[in-house]
């Protein structure tokens, strides 16, 4: 990588070659240097004499590739939810500034607008049979970061998100290293990258593995009850004298104890109070957890009704307003308000105070939103300010990160939630489609496993109207996440031969080792905003074999037909069966998981 001043170039034999112009978005006249970090990375310094208002800088040209087979976009999502995989790039869409536009940053509705042109925080144009190139951003501690695809021509833009820095006489904004590389590994490029991020930003200690558990939400979604849980809790203190299953660690209870968003205390259905179910699920062995949405404000709440001033506002000066599928109205705690802060400080210090030290902290991105603030500050910053009082708050409790930008949650979460919910309460059974959505992100996002994070797929549904292939497809998929092994069905009611499966020691047993999705250039997929689509639009391809660090190998057909691929032999955990090294036919949905 050189910069002459003028432009940024790479070049790689076989590989292919890179130049890229800097243009800056603003108010003013500037200037633009790089200089090679100490981190491997290329930080931009973006000054003006006069000083000036900085939108946004971008970096654009021209990319090749060697190789005879169509060029790819190993894309990310903006958030946990945001579809992320692997696209032929589209027809870009470009904004009034001749960028491309990116879309999907915007409230928990905007996933619907990502795009084939664009990737969030890295982006990966590869030829299976060639080069491939990645761009990136090491770290995301000041402004956003995205890719642009338009034909030929490559975007790298920082900010331009409705983010405004005013900038003094030849002072520089603070912008994030650029990372880029060619090669001819796509999934080791990314593991290089994430290697480099965590090095500039280092994540909390992994020593510990994600944790097995179970969770309400799945089951009861927000109607769930007092009673719902310690049914669940006496199941599971029985289920845990069975030495044939696998220990469950966490007991979580999601959205629906609380009175309502914002009003973080325990409602009319939890009559003995969240401490004392705490203690009870303590008592059985197990780790309290509980979910919470700290960056949103129910306009409902007494909380909201008591503070006039600790919302983020729009341009026109009010709060803005987020609708969670018609559940309700709900504005952005503005976490630069010094009491505001306090309150949240409060908030998450009191839940652990009360014994949950497993914090599921949902819809996150939220902190992330673009607005105006007491402080003059962009939404990633104000993102960074929040999630250090949280982080700070929790003290040694386990962070789950859901709903939350990909590249700025680095650093605070030990569990971040790689894909969409897999059920919802207008579809609330399971569905293999679900799954197959689910484990495209899980190969889209296994880079960061191990490396930034544990993955957390969403829970593990095996109820009906699954069949027996299809409960093995999805623990195979949850085997190949690697991460948090959530259960999410009534225990008093699942079938014995389901249960057994969901917590065979065997399978547990392979959590917490990297996993390689095998050819992931070659599963190419298509934009849909959610697994319900997926339903109707079942376009998704998922990666047919995985394999883990210690041997086992996972092969996962989630998709309508046969597949017939070649399978290692050994002993198969979820069957029992044996088998030599030859051809394998998997039906729809079916998953093995081979042992040598």
């Amino acid at each position: 990588m050189e910069w002459d001043g003028a432009t940024l170039a790479i070049s790689a034999a076989g590989c292919g070659a890179l130049h890229l112009q800097p243009r800056v978005l603003g108010q003013g006249d500037w200037s633009v240097e790089f200089a090679e970090s100490q981190h491997g990375g290329w930080t931009p310094s973006v000054t003006s004499a006069s000083g000036g208002m900085f939108e946004g800088l971008v970096m654009e040209g021209q990319w090749s590739l060697e190789g005879e087979s169509d060029a790819v976009l190993w894309r990310q999502g903006y958030q946990s939810w945001s579809w992320s995989g692997v696209t032929l790039p589209g027809d870009a869409v470009l904004d009034d500034d001749g960028v491309v536009a990116a879309g999907g940053d915007d409230d928990g509705t905007s996933v619907a607008f990502e795009n084939d042109s664009s990737s969030w925080w890295v982006g990966l144009l590869g030829r299976d049979d060639g080069g491939s190139l990645l761009l990136g951003s090491q770290g995301a501690l000041y402004t956003r970061f995205f890719v642009g695809i338009d034909g030929d021509d490559v975007q790298a833009v920082w900010g331009h998100s409705g983010s405004e820095i005013a900038v003094a006489a030849n002072e520089a904004p603070t912008l994030d290293p650029l990372w880029v590389q060619l090669g001819s590994d796509a999934l080791a490029m990314h593991e290089a990258y994430a290697d480099a991020v965590a090095d500039l930003v280092p994540p909390p200690n992994l020593d510990a593995r994600a944790p097995t558990g179970w969770a309400t939400w799945y089951q009861y979604y927000s109607e769930v009850t007092e009673e719902d849980v310690r049914t669940n809790l006496d199941a599971l203190v029985d289920l845990q004298t069975d030495d044939s299953l696998a220990s469950v660690e966490v007991f979580q209870i999601d959205d629906g104890w609380q009175v309502r968003w914002g009003d973080w205390w325990a409602g009319d259905d939890f009559p003995s109070g969240m401490e004392s179910l705490a203690t009870d699920i303590a008592a059985a062995g197990m780790t309290p957890g509980v979910w919470m949405a700290p960056f949103y404000m129910s306009t409902d709440s007494d909380t909201y009704a008591a503070h006039a001033d600790w919302w983020v506002l729009d341009e026109a000066g009010d709060p803005i307003e987020f609708t969670n599928l018609g559940t309700g109205n709900y504005v952005i705690l503005d976490v630069t308000h010094p009491d505001a802060a306090d309150w949240l400080y409060d908030v998450i210090e009191g839940m652990v105070a009360q014994g949950y030290d497993y914090l599921k902290l949902d819809f996150l991105y939220a902190g992330a939103m673009e607005g105006t603030r007491q402080e003059d500050v962009t939404g990633i910053a104000a993102f960074h300010i929040g999630m250090e009082i949280m982080r700070e708050a929790a003290g040694d409790a386990w962070i789950l990160a859901c709903g939350a930008p990909l590249l700025p949650s680095l650093g605070y979460a030990n569990s971040f939630r790689t894909g969409a919910d897999i059920a919802f309460e207008v579809s609330p059974d399971p569905a293999i489609d679900y799954y197959r959505w689910q484990a495209r992100s899980t190969a889209a996002r296994s880079w960061t496993h191990g490396r930034w994070w544990w993955m957390d797929p969403d829970q593990l549904i095996v109820r009906d109207p699954l069949t027996d292939a299809e409960i093995r497809g999805a623990v195979a998929s949850l085997i190949v996440a690697g991460g948090t092994w959530m259960l999410g069905d009534d225990l008093t009611t699942l079938e014995d031969e389901r249960l057994a499966l969901s917590l065979d020691p065997q399978l547990t047993a392979l959590l917490g080792q990297a996993v390689t999705p095998i050819d992931p250039l070659l599963w190419v997929s298509k934009i849909d905003p959610s697994p319900v689509i997926e339903e109707v639009l079942d376009d998704d391809e998922v990666p047919v074999e995985w394999e883990l660090d210690d041997g086992t190998v996972v092969l996962l057909n989630l998709g309508l037909e046969s597949v017939d691929t070649q399978g290692p032999g050994g002993l198969n955990l979820l069957t029992g069966e044996t088998a030599s090294a030859g051809i394998r036919t998997l039906e729809p949905g079916d998953g093995e998981v081979w042992q040598p």
